[in-house]
């Protein structure tokens, strides 16, 4: 009877214990073994501590109670991580990460809101819409970083890694991706430790460029009617085309070089960048010059398209769309600078 009891006080212990254990734990097998472990050296400090060298019902609540409390034997699985401010080193890129993800969404869909809200109930003054746009995102930002941060507390208090969040086809993935990093002598992260990425995708930039070189030929060379087109508005289109083209074969370029020479990667990124600030002068003669900007009306006496241009009443709401439009040029190129900075990693 009385070593029903003492397995009875263990097997509470020990279901208090697992109630304690980090979630990350409880789904893995080595949890049995931790628990089987510690039911193991139970028994064992309770013929330690025990008089006749066998285990009794006090020796086993001594034994217990030397233990610790299960909140305390759980803690010491949580220690898992490397301490950095509240949230550890291990869950840091993850978190970065993440916040870059909700800023983008946060100010793409502040930018993208106004916007449509601006067409819809007509044109305000720009300063007016940009006020509001900083306002959203400003908002945004603030409550989305509050919210991460403490997610991330958490999770770093817990013992989380990002592994903990993938499955077992992904860790596959990773494992098979080392493997092939160690035959093809791919170079390894210094932070982590774990093989990097090819940092490009070759035929996917040589088809995306392929596609934008055709937009930048359709622009430059007007295979359409241009009959009704303002003959300046016509120029600027070419211009605009040459640039456009030109992007596409750098992509062309960078596909063809692939996971090579990054140092010429980050040349083209820069040169890139250069090329999409290019078209904004343009885009300021176009603001200036709404009069040249096409706009279309079906003439029911000739049974024809007629050229009737932007009314004045809406030239307001046409520069603030050029001017969100050279907003959004200059944010985008944020994506070929941290391409540069990435690719920095590949120089071994």
């Amino acid at each position: 009877m009385s070593e029903k009891i003492m397995e009875k006080t263990i097997k509470e212990y020990l279901k208090e214990v697992k109630a304690k254990l980090p979630d990350w734990l409880k789904d893995k097998k080595e949890h049995k073994d931790i628990l089987a472990e510690l039911e193991e050296h139970i028994w064992s400090k309770a013929e330690e501590l025990s008089e006749t060298g066998h285990p009794t019902e006090s020796s086993v609540k001594l034994a217990i109670t030397h233990m610790g409390a299960p909140k305390s034997i759980a803690k010491e699985y949580k220690r898992r991580g490397t301490p950095k401010v509240f949230i550890t080193e291990e869950m840091w890129p993850l978190y970065t990460k993440v916040l870059m993800i909700v800023f983008s969404v946060i100010v793409a869909i502040s930018i993208a809101t106004q916007i449509v809200f601006n067409l819809i109930l007509g044109g305000e003054p720009f300063i007016e819409v940009l006020g509001s746009i900083i306002t959203g995102i400003q908002g945004g930002l603030v409550i989305s970083f509050v919210i991460i941060s403490i997610i991330f507390v958490v999770l770093s208090m817990e013992g989380y890694f990002p592994e903990d969040f993938k499955s077992k086809k992904d860790l596959a993935k990773e494992k098979l991706l080392a493997e092939t990093a160690e035959e093809e002598g791919w170079p390894i992260s210094q932070k982590t430790g774990k093989p990097l990425k090819p940092f490009i995708k070759p035929i996917g930039e040589i088809i995306g460029g392929g596609i934008v070189i055709l937009i930048g030929c359709l622009f430059l060379f007007q295979p359409f009617p241009t009959d009704l087109l303002d003959v300046q508005f016509l120029i600027l289109l070419r211009f605009f085309g040459a640039f456009i083209a030109t992007e596409g074969a750098l992509d062309i370029t960078r596909g063809i070089i692939g996971n090579r020479q990054p140092s010429t990667h980050q040349l083209i990124h820069i040169i890139t960048i250069v090329v999409k600030l290019a078209p904004i002068p343009l885009m300021l003669i176009l603001m200036n010059q709404p009069k040249i900007f096409p706009f279309f009306n079906w003439d029911e006496v000739t049974e024809t398209f007629v050229n009737i241009g932007i009314a004045p009443a809406f030239y307001d709401l046409y520069r603030n769309i050029i001017v969100l439009i050279i907003v959004g040029s200059v944010l985008f190129l944020a994506e070929d600078m941290y391409k540069i900075f990435k690719i920095q990693k590949y120089k071994v």
